[in-house]
């Protein structure tokens, strides 16, 4: 996956970068700003959880603006 691919579909999701790395698990929000700079490469489950975001796949569980 490459850094637009990555953040356009971030952007699509309407998420912000904070909102993505909770959903990703990742604590610092930076690793987004990264991959989508390129200067860290997007690694194979990072990959496939985005295309799930992308494909409307991911559990509602992920959602961080799930009512709760």
């Amino acid at each position: 996956m490459t850094p637009e691919q990555f953040k356009i579909i971030r952007l699509a999701a309407g998420l912000s970068v904070r909102q993505l790395a909770t959903v990703l698990r990742i604590q610092d929000a930076g690793t987004i700003r990264r991959y989508e700079n390129g200067s860290r490469e997007v690694s194979g489950p990072v990959s496939a959880l985005m295309e799930m975001i992308h494909n409307g796949d991911l559990p509602e569980r992920f959602n961080p603006v799930a009512p709760g």
